[in-house]
């Protein structure tokens, strides 16, 4: 971060190489897809995705358990683009068998679109099966794993996927500020862009990489040299590592949350290490009671997600990042305090 290089430089334009050839390298793509990073949070890349590679000839079906899922339906309705939005409850994974169903009664659609890990509740929505039935359809795939990649099993060209859009501040580790697009080279390589927008047309993006090198705009180059060394990093942890660290972060902080009462709203079987949703009709009975908490863990510096989920009444903790036992336990005990848990519980 305290290196200065210009985004047109030659030194530059190999950080942006080899930024785009360790994605491949973490998703398993080298082969088969290309790599395309983007300014912006990873909605601006969910969007780019979608409104370069849906046109208005098209039907996306969208599979909805939470609010990222909403979001990708609230893209396409502002785009002009047709789908229909398949909602199910969000503490259950995306029913594959009702996606069928949907497939085989309506010949009309051309894309399917999900969330692989949907942290509204941190549920795993079941990737591979899913992606499986739209090729058996005949449609392109569009999986948002913003807050899955690198820190959950996922292969594009094993898996199948067409287009799978994430951001280098969640597993990667990386400062916000840049995200990007996996894309299979079948869609890229005389393709055609349906982006009303220059900026968020991700088809552009990649052709002036293959042929430039560079970034059509200023990129915020800081942050593509911290996002490339956080997936040096990433290779060197590895994977199974990553998520194994993840996973003992989770649980962790799941016997400590469960142990004072709280409870957790999704299947123990597609939990999550990204982010775990706990509520509590005693302790945290509405938004008020969760600013409160919210309002004294962060006195003590302690930080969870900010809002509570009205439709589950659930807060989400997360388990991705830098985290040390010191700070779950910090957490876990300034949680007993302020709700007043006897010391028994948290010692049992």
């Amino acid at each position: 971060m305290r290196l200065d290089l210009a985004s047109r430089d030659s030194a530059f334009k190999q950080v942006t190489q080899q930024l785009r050839d360790r994605l491949l390298l973490v998703s398993g793509g080298q082969a088969s897809h290309s790599s395309v990073p983007i300014q912006g949070s990873g909605t601006f890349a969910m969007e780019a995705a979608l409104v370069t590679f849906t046109g208005k000839r098209d039907k996306v079906l969208v599979c909805i358990n939470g609010i990222y899922g909403e979001r990708i339906a609230k893209i396409l309705a502002k785009s002009g683009i047709n789908f229909e939005a398949l909602r199910f409850p969000a503490t259950l994974p995306i029913d594959v068998a009702t996606i069928e169903r949907m497939a085989n009664l309506d010949e009309g659609f051309t894309h399917i679109c999900f969330v692989h890990c949907e942290t509204t509740t941190g549920i795993v929505n079941p990737v591979r099966s899913l992606v499986e039935t739209g090729r058996r359809h005949g449609l392109v795939t569009i999986v948002d794993a913003m807050s899955s990649f690198g820190g959950l099993p996922i292969d594009v060209e094993v898996d199948g996927i067409d287009v799978l859009v994430s951001s280098g501040n969640k597993c990667i580790e990386a400062p916000a500020g840049v995200a990007f697009a996996l894309i299979s080279n079948r869609l890229l390589v005389g393709g055609v862009s349906h982006a009303s927008s220059y900026c968020l047309d991700i088809l552009d993006q990649w052709q002036n990489f293959e042929q430039h090198g560079e970034w059509r705009t200023t990129p915020p180059t800081h942050v593509v040299q911290a996002f490339n060394k956080a997936l040096e990093e990433l290779l060197e942890e590895g994977l199974v590592s990553r998520n194994r660290r993840y996973c003992r972060i989770r649980d962790k902080i799941l016997s400590g949350m469960t142990a004072l009462g709280f409870e957790t709203v999704v299947p123990q079987d597609c939990q999550s290490p990204i982010c775990l949703a706990f509520r509590s009709a005693e302790f945290v009975p509405d938004k008020p009671a969760f600013e409160s908490y919210y309002d004294h863990l962060a006195a003590n510096d302690v930080y969870i997600y900010a809002k509570l989920h009205d439709q589950t009444g659930t807060f989400r903790i997360g388990c991705i990042g830098q985290i040390e036992d010191s700070g779950i336990d910090k957490l876990i005990g300034i949680t007993a305090e302020y709700f007043d848990i006897s010391h028994s519980i948290l010692a049992a």
